[in-house]
């Protein structure tokens, strides 16, 4: 989605992605390799990411913990590996209690002001644990799962769910993503985007990119309201312990020019 900054309305509501985006998925892709064998956690992965696609264009909805139970026995199958009810159990648990990104809880309460959801593959039972565990839960105004709508991403019906839930236009609403395939759905369905790269190359899947860039969670408070995207000063959203002038690795995409924040 192209963008004009100069002519975009401010954001409404800014959703994050949870699984790999505000929330850490490597413990439990470090506990999958520790009970079924070195690389199987990246093979769980990748498999309950495409089988949520094959589940979705085949219209046979499973929750995600079925998906997730039988990404997870098709890995300890692979590996030759015996994994026990409680294992199996113990290990989906995790889906329910991972811990946040690298200074999620610092942006978060940032941004707390613009209005905050969380637009995720998982059950909305699942988020509602994720965020009281990690202590944000007073700072998500809703939580969209793709139970609400069963199918997943990036089926258009799940990103509808995040101008429904705000009451605004897409374009009022920012996903927030380290999956750039999410961040193409989003953008199909005319949601704004911004990519969290960790240091990657960013890939245009199906020509798509993000309208933002950035290399960590901590650099979009400062990102967002220096485009304006965000009705707060800059110097409300920089991060504690850092200074202004400590340089964010950001970019921004063609058309997303550099406005001044709305005047107090």
């Amino acid at each position: 989605m192209s963008l004009d900054a100069a002519h975009s309305p401010a954001l409404a509501g800014i959703c994050f992605d949870a699984y790999g985006s505000l929330f850490d998925v490597s413990p439990l892709l470090r506990d999958v390799d520790a009970l079924v064998g070195n690389g199987a956690g990246i093979a769980f992965q990748q498999r309950l990411v495409t089988w949520t696609w094959h589940a979705t264009a085949g219209e046979r909805w499973s929750p995600f913990e079925e998906i997730a139970r039988t990404a997870l026995l098709a890995c300890a199958s692979e590996w030759s590996a015996v994994l026990h009810d409680r294992d199996v159990a113990a290990l989906l648990s995790r889906l329910h209690r991972l811990p946040l990104a690298d200074g999620a809880f610092d942006v978060v309460h940032t941004l707390a002001p613009a209005q905050l959801a969380v637009l995720s593959n998982g059950s909305r039972d699942a988020l509602a644990a994720l965020v009281d565990n990690a202590g944000i839960a007073p700072q998500i105004v809703h939580l969209l799962g793709t139970d609400q709508v069963q199918r997943y991403k990036p089926s258009p019906q799940v990103y509808a769910l995040a101008p429904v839930a705000f009451g605004v236009s897409s374009d009022r609403v920012l996903l927030v993503s380290a999956n750039d395939w999410d961040v193409a759905g989003a953008a199909t369905a005319g949601l704004r985007t911004a990519w969290v790269s960790h240091g990657r190359p960013q890939t245009r899947v199906l020509g798509i990119g993000a309208d933002l860039v950035v290399e960590s969670l901590r650099d979009l408070p400062d990102a967002l309201a220096g485009r304006g995207l965000v009705d707060l000063d800059v110097s409300d959203v920089t991060l504690p312990g850092r200074s202004q002038s400590a340089g964010s690795s950001v970019s921004a995409a063609p058309g997303l020019r550099r406005r001044q924040p709305p005047a107090r």
